[in-house]
């Protein structure tokens, strides 16, 4: 699935890495579903592949 990023957060999954405003992530239905109950991101595409890859950063 893919999903935006509505407020910076460090990403414990993957070294605390800063996820910034507007990034564009690919991430499992789990995870998409986590980092949208806690207000962190919101859905985008339901297509994804399931794999956790970075695809798109808007600065």
């Amino acid at each position: 699935m893919k999903i935006r990023v509505k407020h910076d957060f460090k990403d414990r999954e993957n070294n605390l890495k800063l996820r910034t405003v507007g990034e564009i992530m690919t991430v499992t239905k789990e995870r998409a579903e986590y980092l949208t109950n806690m207000k962190l991101a919101e859905i985008i595409d339901v297509k994804g592949d399931d794999s956790e890859i970075v695809v798109e950063t808007h600065e």
